[in-house]
C-alpha cells in the first residue's frame, strides 16, 4: 500500500517540510513508515516511530487518556507528533515558537492523508449507481461529445 500512497502525497509533505524551521518529517500509517523524510537512517526513524505508538499506548492504558499530540524538546530541535486517525506526522523542527503553526499545518495535512487512505482501502463500490455518474469515452453518443457538454473545447491562446 505504502508504494501506491506515497507519489501523491510526497510533494505535499515536502511542502510542508519546507514551512518554518522543520529540519524533518516522518509520515506513517499504523506501524508501517510511508514516507521517510528524517535526517537519518530508516531503523533510526522505525525506533522513534515505535516509541511514539508505544507512549501513546502507555498513556490510553488507564482507558481515559487518548493523547493526539506529542511535543518534545531536546537540545537544538524539537518534536513534534501528530496521532489523527490510524495516521502519525512526526515532525522535527529548531523553533519552539513555530510549533502552534506546525500543529495546524500537519493537522491540516493529515486530514488529508486519512481521506486518500481511506479511499484506497475502501474504493468506491463498483455498482449500477457508480456506473450511472460516469461514462466510459468508448460509448459517448454519436457526436462523440459528452451529454453535458456544448461542443469541442475552445482553446483561448496565450498571446492574439
Amino acid at each position: 500500500m505504502a508504494a501506491s500512497i506515497t507519489p501523491s502525497l510526497r510533494s505535499a509533505l515536502e511542502r510542508l517540510k519546507h514551512a518554518g524551521s522543520v529540519n524533518g518529517m516522518l509520515l506513517c500509517w499504523r506501524r508501517q513508515i510511508l514516507i521517510n523524510l528524517l535526517p537519518f537512517e530508516e531503523f533510526r526513524a522505525e525506533r522513534l516511530l515505535q516509541t511514539l505508538h508505544d507512549a501513546r499506548a502507555h498513556f490510553a492504558s488507564g482507558g481515559d487518556r487518548d493523547v493526539g499530540t506529542f511535543w518534545f524538546g531536546y537540545e537544538g530541535v524539537f518534536v513534534l507528533a501528530l496521532f489523527q486517525g490510524e495516521c502519525l506526522l512526526i515532525t522535527l523542527h529548531t523553533h519552539a515558537s513555530e510549533v502552534d503553526f506546525l500543529r495546524r499545518a500537519g493537522l491540516t495535512f493529515l486530514e488529508d492523508t486519512q481521506l486518500l487512505v481511506q479511499a484506497l482501502l475502501q474504493p468506491a463500490p463498483d455498482d449500477e449507481s457508480s456506473r450511472e455518474e460516469t461514462q466510459p469515452l468508448s460509448e459517448l453518443p454519436g457526436d462523440g461529445h459528452p451529454p453535458q457538454a456544448s461542443g469541442p473545447t475552445n482553446i483561448i491562446p496565450r498571446k492574439a
